[in-house]
């Protein structure tokens, strides 16, 4: 019984035995295995790692390089500008400097600098004239800012392009800055390029408010020794400078980096946040990137600190997959060699579950990728290397008309018909990225639609790897509305630049309102280039012709934002005036704030001067029509009286409320009453339908022909009256009227004078005649020859006087006046003097003499006066032979128009 137990108890350890080898066995395979694959991974891991931190510093040391470069390519700028400065004898005209800075194109070679700018030094003693003399250069407004006392300043003069933002920095003094402050006395010091720390430019606004920094070099004074500090320190004139906004500056120098590599830069050599200058990751956002690198470099003498770290996507490309696979693979095949056919069916079974759920994870994210290409805007291809199409998106479909069925194969030409595969290599190759991967490129050309129409696109080109074959990528943009208004506002522009009108444009959010775009009518008119105007205030066109009330009207019209049309005397260039009719409009933005002013320049100077001509020319017939002794009366074409001169009422005695605007039927009436019923009436009535102011049918009145009116009231008057010989345009008619009282009074004396004249001529001479025939017919003695004679001598002497006296009168009505010789004297004198000529001793005639007791200065002819005074008294005493009493008197008419004095004789003889 023992020993069959001991049989049992060997056989049971056998078996136990041989169901235990295989399990040792499973178990020295897996470890072996797993022990390879650990191995295998490390060396892996440990490549992928090494590659990972290469590939990091590669990037890490070219962009270092490229911001080299460019801090190099900027300090060349300034270096020219400062050779500028050497190359005309140590200063630059501000135009000289326009020219320079137009000339670099910084917005095609250099983006990310705001500008080219020059700094002036001066001592506080040359502040006053320093500031007065910008202000002359046409920028009324310049101040050196900030505004407090210091012994020396310097101040920002130039700075290009002049408008903008870069209008906030004109008279900034950028030593009142520490960081600035600091750069700018290294650059003196040391006479090279000096970059300062970070600051905020005063080019900023409220908006995208950015960091930047400056670079200075110093400009010395020509012919001044710079081999020591402080010779330079003395030498110094200012300094050219650049300012840079960080973000516009380094994101143009990172772009191709920024998908796998995320950058930071810091002003110093710590990382601090507060000196951060640019950084390339989401604001906010603390990177747990593996992989970093930093970088200390130094730049014009300041540190910077650059700080790389890996981003996602570089992740993904720095951890591979394959040690894992290695790994697992390895451990995976110790366990399904172990297990035999179970675990190799079970793992099967595994393998197939893993692989649909791949499958299903692809299909997934294949689904999200097609669903966010379809969802883009613009248009996807995607074009194998023999330039044939192989996908399109929905927008691309939707942009050409077709689908990607249809079109799926065909050349990329019959979508874009300048794009071949040829084309599409030299485009990567000569204005692509640097060359290897993702190399891209952007161009514009022509699409076709599936109806055959061309329209302009946007292309962005780039190559790609899948599946190990090169593939192209485009995205195309229909750009056929921005064309459209690239267009109108090319339309637009042509249109202002052609305007025969000058146009300025001015901005209103900065201070003194400077002017940022002329037209060529601008420059013609006023004859100020447009680099001579932008920049400054419009104040300039008025020099010193400052009071004018335009330009109060206009400074209200700007200070209420209101659009206004003003009149202002301005000035060209070249000094001479020139009239401005200015319309001005406010442009307002999406929050209702006006941003700039619009104005409309019209040189209206021949205008003004046709008006002032006119109204020189109608002050002048207003001052004839009102001071001309001689009456007009205007009608207008309906027949009204329209005016009446001041003599026409002085002469009818009307006024000027009955006559204006009354018919001519009504005046014609009004003279009618006032003129003598037993003279015949020259009426002004016509029939209208000739038009003209002429009698009724039967009478004729021509213009020019004059007729004549005898006034009864309210005086007797005798007046002429005539129409001027044109009609006007509108109608109007004027007639003449001049009174001719004193000319008829005249000529009817003139007349009784020549009747009287003949009469007294003819008894002298029928005297002479009858005597001297007498004589020669018959003889008489010599008593009663002698008394004939006598008689015939005294006859004559009475003709010769006669003749004599009408002699004077001829020459004086001949010669207008002018033989007489007018002087201021007393009139009493000469009366007295008159009459002792005539009065002879004995004589019994006696002339009673009246004249005022005071002395009454006359301007006359003495000697004609006294002959006329002479000729009344003898008529009186010829027509007094009796003796009878003669009477002088003096007597005086005083009115508001004038005085006169008059001297009277009366006799009491036969008359």
């Amino acid at each position: 019984m023992t020993q069959l137990t001991k049989m049992k108890q060997l056989i049971y350890r056998l078996q136990t035995h041989q169901q235990r080898k295989p399990l040792v066995f499973a178990a020295f395979v897996v470890f072996i295995g797993v022990g390879f694959s650990t191995a295998a991974w490390w060396v892996t891991s440990q490549s992928a790692e090494q590659t990972a931190k290469t590939r990091l510093e590669s990037i890490s040391d070219q962009a270092v390089s490229v911001l080299h470069r460019r801090m190099v390519a900027n300090e060349q700028i300034l270096r020219g500008a400062r050779a500028l400065f050497d190359s005309h004898g140590g200063w630059v005209s501000r135009e000289q400097w326009r020219a320079y800075v137009a000339g670099l194109k910084l917005d095609d070679n250099f983006p990310g600098i705001q500008g080219v700018g020059f700094s002036l030094r001066f001592s506080a003693a040359e502040l006053k004239a320093h500031t007065e003399r910008i202000r002359r250069e046409g920028y009324p407004a310049y101040a050196v800012r900030p505004d407090w006392d210091r012994p020396e300043y310097t101040s920002i003069i130039y700075l290009e392009p002049f408008w903008g933002r870069n209008l906030r920095a004109f008279g900034f003094d950028m030593t009142t800055e520490t960081v600035r402050r600091d750069a700018l006395e290294r650059a003196r010091d040391t006479g090279e390029a000096s970059l300062s720390g970070r600051v905020t430019l005063v080019q900023e606004t409220n908006q995208d408010v950015q960091p930047g920094f400056l670079l200075y070099i110093p400009v010395y004074r020509a012919n001044k020794p710079v081999n020591t500090v402080q010779e330079r320190r003395d030498a110094l004139l200012g300094y050219v400078y650049s300012p840079y906004r960080s973000r516009d500056l380094l994101s143009s120098l990172f772009a191709t980096s920024a998908e796998e590599v995320g950058i930071e830069i810091f002003a110093g050599r710590e990382a601090n946040p507060e000196n951060l200058l640019y950084s390339n990751m989401p604001s906010g956002e603390k990177n747990p990137a593996r992989y970093r690198t930093r970088r200390h470099i130094k730049i014009n003498g300041t540190d910077w600190s650059m700080q790389f770290s890996g981003t996602p996507a570089f992740e993904s490309i720095a951890r591979p997959v394959l040690p894992l696979m290695i790994l697992l693979g390895g451990s995976l095949a110790s366990l399904v060699f172990a297990y035999g056919s179970l675990v190799l069916s079970r793992t099967r079974d595994q393998a197939t579950q893993i692989a649909q759920e791949m499958t299903n994870q692809f299909i997934r994210s294949e689904g999200r990728l097609h669903a966010v290409l379809d969802s883009a805007a613009d248009g996807i291809l995607t074009v194998d290397v023999r330039g044939r199409i192989e996908t399109l998106n929905r927008s691309a479909e939707h942009i050409f008309g077709i689908s990607t069925a249809v079109i799926a194969g065909h050349p990329l030409t019959d979508l874009i018909e300048e794009l071949d595969i040829a084309r599409i290599w030299a485009l990567l190759e000569h204005r692509g990225s640097t060359k290897g991967v993702n190399r891209s490129a952007r161009l514009d050309a022509l699409g076709k639609r599936a109806t055959g129409d061309a329209f302009p696109v946007s292309v962005s080109l780039s190559e790609m790897e899948v599946d190990n074959e090169l593939r192209f990528s485009l995205i195309v943009r229909d750009v056929t509305d921005a064309k459209y208004a690239e267009s109108i506002l090319r339309l637009r522009e042509r249109v202002i630049e052609s305007s025969s009108n000058g146009i300025v444009i001015v901005v209103a959010t900065l201070k003194g309102l400077p002017v940022m775009y002329v037209n060529p009518a601008f420059e013609q008119i006023t004859g100020y280039s447009s680099s001579e105007a932008i920049g400054r205030n419009c104040s300039f066109l008025q020099g010193e012709d400052r009071d004018q009330p335009g330009l109060d009207e206009l400074r209200e019209a700007i200070a209420k934002r209101q659009p206004a049309t003003v009149l202002l005397r301005n000035y060209r260039k070249r000094g001479d005036l020139f009239w401005n009719e200015l319309t001005i409009s406010p442009v307002f933005d999406e929050q209702g704030e006006v941003t700039h002013f619009v104005g409309i320049q019209n040189d209206v100077t021949d205008r003004m001067i046709a008006l002032e001509t006119l109204e020189r020319r109608t002050h002048r017939l207003n001052a004839v029509f009102t001071l001309s002794p001689d009456g007009f009366v205007a009608v207008d074409g309906r027949g009204r009286v329209s005016d009446v001169n001041p003599a026409f009422l002085h002469m009818t005695g009307l006024e000027s409320e009955q006559v204006i605007n009354a018919p001519i039927e009504e005046l014609d009436h009004l003279l009618q009453d006032r003129c003598d019923p037993t003279q015949p009436y020259a009426s002004l009535l016509v029939p209208e339908e000739h038009g003209d102011i002429v009698l009724p049918p039967g009478q004729e009145r021509r213009a020019g022909v004059r007729h004549t009116l005898k006034l009864a009231q309210p005086r007797e008057r005798i007046l002429q009256w005539s129409l001027q010989s044109e009609r006007s345009k509108d109608g109007d008619r004027v007639v003449y009227f001049r009174d001719v009282t004193r000319e008829t009074e005249i000529d009817r004396l003139k007349s009784e004078f020549l009747s009287t004249a003949a009469h007294e001529l003819r008894t002298p001479l029928a005297s002479i005649f009858g005597f001297s025939e007498l004589l020669v017919k018959r003889k008489y003695d010599e008593e009663r020859r002698q008394d004939m004679v006598g008689t015939i001598n005294r006859q004559a002497g009475i003709l010769i006087r006669l003749v004599n006296e009408l002699l004077d009168l001829a020459r004086i009505e001949a010669r207008a006046g002018k033989d007489f010789r007018f002087t201021h004297q007393a009139l009493a004198p000469i009366i007295h003097n008159t009459l002792n000529g005539l009065m002879v001793g004995a004589d019994e005639r006696r002339v009673l003499v009246n004249i005022p007791d005071y002395e009454i200065n006359v301007k006359v002819d003495a000697e004609k006066l006294s002959q006329a005074i002479s000729n009344v008294l003898t008529n009186a005493y010829k027509y007094s032979p009796n003796g009878g009493p003669i009477e002088l008197d003096v007597i005086e008419e005083c009115s508001h128009e004038t005085e006169r004095v008059g001297v009277r004789v009366t006799d009491h003889g036969i008359g």
